[in-house]
């Protein structure tokens, strides 16, 4: 099969002569399947992405704004969790997080809304997840986005904009693709190990006094260590296991440990040129000392068949289950345990009508099982079963018209059990104004159903100093976005920039309100669909590479308002800027940085209270020991910010070693 460096290609739709090698590539849930591996990886010219438009097109050539984060990427900025790797795509704000394996990232959000409440989806290899505690997400209901071991990351592929006219529910802002490491074509190994060790910074308290960590003066630790191998045995047959342990101490008062074991396995077989098969199975376990256990398991199966190089068809299917324990009986906020998982079968057919004209259909049957218990300090139980089924179909047009002008026009049907028929259309268009210069808009209508904890416990729920109560006559939210932006290519293509305007309207935007009332002698909240929404701005990204030298830069101005009160939204900074060079010697020296700075953002919805502006500075420095080693030195945070937010418990100084073997 041929690499993908060899893609040569019309601008929008791939020349259906050329699927036999993209269409390897296309069901992200297998990026094994895309296999010859280059000995150097492929330029930013002749990356694949296939999130976007669910079909493959070159990075340059894709028609709906898309970034990629690269494996390189990931290793330059040292990234523990992938929450850390996005903090240089602009548009999305990771300020609010510790890169320590463990943390929360409930307050991540991309273009001003929030990914634990759904607004982003989060999909792994092309298949929707859940979220839960061991990968950032606040709680049983939250989505976090550090789903999977960085170690196991190959790339992650980030569309900006309404989506649900492909996705369906939770793609408001925005999806985040997160692409496993593929089989190799020949036998592989690679292990590695880190060890870091950091100090939890002192916490100031709303009346002035100061609270230390329980190990004031101590440092915390956190580790990792990973094994990997893969083979090719036949010449159709691939295969990769990886295997993944992390652990680190809490960012909290007292040091709670934290521990994951990861397993991924996964197979492709190209059973003829014309038909190919791919199975993978991810296992893991997770515990926080004395407050959390959690067991997830996701086995996924597929086809791709290529009748005829005008014609291809996937289809696919996956089962996810997360049984976890959350606190102890007698526990404050309240001893949570069972489980909750989510099946989907998908059909997609992809017809090249012409070199210029691609059409795409499909179908999906989802189910959501919530099944699980809230034992309340108070003695009271909440149970929470429900079955929660979507049935899909979808349809997009891609037309390239006159070589210069590519539209697409998407269509989703979505017969939700709860809330009935959603319709969300999408038009998406890319003009070529020269070889070098790229304009691409794009507006749609998007919804969000709302939580599990919005709409299904059946009794209120202790959260925090008050009671929350869920209320099943909630409507889903409304989103419509608009974004426009234009890219130039410079000096032989070596640097990209990229200047976009978004804006995203909600309606129905669901909120806690306080009813009045008091529940076991503490304040009773509810929800509500009462509030208007608004979110847009400018985000400017550059990307400059030249022989051993790499620079990427971005900066993001976003205004938002809450319609009600006119204030704005919740820690949405007004101005965030990233700054991220990386230079290799020959010798098998590198040093890599990343430094982020971050404007003022409000804490709460009355704008009283904030986290200031503040800038953090990462440093890497790598060596290769012959060409089976690496050594790595890197120092997160060099300059001990709090990060603007002295009112809670955040890591300072962060100083880390790692050794990676190849075999």
């Amino acid at each position: 099969m041929q690499s993908i460096g060899k893609i040569t290609k019309k601008r929008g739709i791939c020349r259906p002569m050329l699927l036999p090698v993209s269409m390897a590539i296309l069901a992200a849930p297998s990026a094994a399947l895309a296999g010859q591996t280059d000995p150097a990886p492929p330029s930013v010219l002749e990356e694949v992405v296939v999130t976007a438009t669910r079909t493959p097109h070159t990075l340059k050539d894709v028609p709906v704004e898309t970034v990629v984060i690269s494996r390189q990427d990931i290793e330059q900025s040292n990234a523990q969790n992938a929450m850390d790797a996005l903090k240089t795509v602009p548009g999305i704000t990771s300020a609010v997080h510790d890169d320590v394996f463990g943390t929360y990232t409930w307050r991540a959000k991309m273009r001003g809304l929030n990914f634990n409440d759904g607004y982003g989806l989060i999909l792994i290899d092309g298949q929707r997840v859940m979220g839960s505690g061991q990968s950032g997400g606040m709680g049983e209901y939250g989505v976090g986005l550090n789903q999977i071991p960085v170690e196991m990351i190959e790339r992650i592929e980030v569309v900006k904009g309404p989506s649900s006219a492909l996705y369906g529910s939770d793609a408001m802002a925005g999806v985040i693709n997160i692409i496993t490491k593929k089989s190799p074509d020949k036998a592989t190994g690679r292990a590695g190990a880190s060890y870091g060790w950091y100090k939890v910074k002192e916490k100031i308290n709303s009346d002035g006094s100061v609270s230390k960590p329980s190990d004031d003066g101590q440092s915390r630790n956190a580790s990792q260590a990973y094994l990997s191998f893969g083979d090719r045995p036949l010449e159709r047959l691939g295969y990769l296991i990886h295997y993944n342990y992390e652990s680190a101490d809490d960012i909290r008062q007292d040091p709670i440990q934290s521990d994951r074991h990861s397993l991924m396995a996964k197979m492709d077989l190209a059973a003829t040129d014309q038909l190919d098969f791919f199975l993978k199975g991810e296992v893991s376990e997770y515990e926080k000392t004395d407050n959390r256990e959690e067991d997830s398991h996701r086995l996924s199966a597929g086809l791709e068949w290529r009748p005829r190089d005008d014609h291809f068809l996937s289809v696919k299917g996956y089962t996810y289950t997360w049984d976890f324990v959350h606190g102890y009986p007698g526990y404050s906020h309240g001893y949570k345990h069972g489980d909750t998982g989510f099946d989907q079968a998908e059909l997609q057919y992809t017809w090249y009508a012409s070199d210029q004209h691609a059409l795409t259909m499909g179908g999906e049957v989802q189910q959501q099982t919530i099944d699980y218990i809230i034992n309340n300090a108070d003695a009271s139980t909440i149970l929470v079963k429900e079955d929660v089924k979507t049935n899909s179909l979808y349809g997009q047009d891609e037309i390239n018209l006159f070589d210069d002008l590519t539209l697409v026009a998407g269509l989703r049907f979505d017969d939700h059990s709860n809330f009935g028929s959603e319709v969300n259309p999408k038009l998406s268009l890319m003009y070529t104004l020269t070889e070098t210069t790229t304009f691409r808009a794009s507006a749609g209508r998007a919804f969000k159903s709302p939580t599990i904890r919005q709409l299904y416990y059946d009794a209120p729920y202790r959260h925090g100093d008050y009671y929350v109560q869920s209320n099943r006559d909630l409507k889903p939210e409304i989103g419509i976005g608009y974004s426009a932006g234009l890219e130039q290519w410079f000096w032989g293509d070596r640097l990209m920039t990229n200047l976009g305007l978004f804006r995203n309207e909600v309606e129905d935007m669901v909120i806690r309100q306080d009813t009045g009332t008091f529940y076991d002698g503490l304040p009773l909240m509810t929800y509500q669909n009462v509030e208007e929404a608004t979110t847009q701005g400018l985000e400017l990204l550059a990307k400059l590479n030249h022989q051993d030298f790499s620079l990427t830069m971005a900066y993001t101005y976003t205004g938002s308002e809450n319609k009600e009160t006119g204030n704005d939204l919740t820690y949405v900074p007004e101005h965030s800027f990233s700054l991220a060079p990386a230079y290799e010697w020959h010798h098998g020296l590198g040093v890599s940085g990343v430094i982020t700075h971050t404007g003022k953002q409000y804490k709460d919805s009355g704008n009283t209270s904030q986290i200031d502006g503040h800038t953090v500075v990462d440093v890497r420095i790598h060596k290769e020991l012959g060409d089976k080693a690496q050594l790595s030195f890197a120092a997160d945070n060099i300059f001990d910010s709090d990060k603007g937010d002295e009112g809670n418990y955040r890591s300072g100084r962060m100083l880390l070693v790692k050794m990676d073997v190849f075999f």
